[in-house]
């Protein structure tokens, strides 16, 4: 074996070994970058903004992490998929949102006749999200109220983590939640895709 023979096997072993050096650099980096984000993600503030028909918005990052990640930073969620008899393994995304309801309602109160002799004093309140009926008997007062909500969540890529790099910049994974109950306000929420890859 010559020594031009030896220097190109040589030369192959360590661009081979360079080449694997440098796939899991790459591989890491693009892990660390992953956690770093989904760690911004998780500590993020909702954003709020109007929608063209006026509507309050909020807008989150999403978080994506790998089921033995989810467990580790939050248990609680593993918990409450187990609580609705799903196994954890086969869950690709989870979504949790808080709203909270505050209406004021003033409506007049009008005397009636309960079974013919019993006097009392009812009221009835209607709209497109609410119906509260009540009586009041003697010092008794009886309050019957339905609500409902329709609540939109749209994940998408939005802005680009880097916008100077243009097309070469990944965008983030975000999602706007919207409630069509004006009295509705969305006070969290945390939207989790969960990979197996690691």
């Amino acid at each position: 074996m010559n020594a031009k023979t030896i220097f190109i096997i040589v030369f192959l072993f360590v661009c081979c070994v360079a080449f694997e050096f440098g796939k899991l650099y790459f591989k890491e980096k693009k892990e660390k970058d992953r956690l770093q984000k989904s760690f911004a993600a998780a500590n993020e503030t909702i954003r709020y903004y109007k929608a063209k028909n006026g509507q309050l918005v909020a807008q989150t990052t999403t978080l994506q992490l790998r089921y033995d990640e989810l467990k580790q930073i939050f248990p609680k969620v593993i918990d409450e998929i187990k609580n609705l008899d799903i196994k954890p393994r086969h869950v690709t995304g989870y979504s949790e949102t808080v709203v909270k309801q505050e209406k004021e309602i003033v409506t007049k109160l009008k005397d009636s006749l309960v079974c013919d002799t019993i006097h009392a004093k009812i009221f009835n309140y209607q709209d497109s999200f609410y119906t509260v009926k009540g009586i009041a008997i003697g010092d008794t007062q009886r309050v019957h109220i339905t609500s409902k909500d329709s609540i939109i969540q749209v994940a998408y890529k939005g802005k680009r983590y880097h916008p100077w790099l243009w097309i070469f910049s990944r965008r983030k994974l975000e999602q706007v939640i919207t409630c069509k109950n004006p009295s509705s306000t969305i006070l969290y929420n945390r939207t989790i895709l969960i990979s197996r890859k690691p």
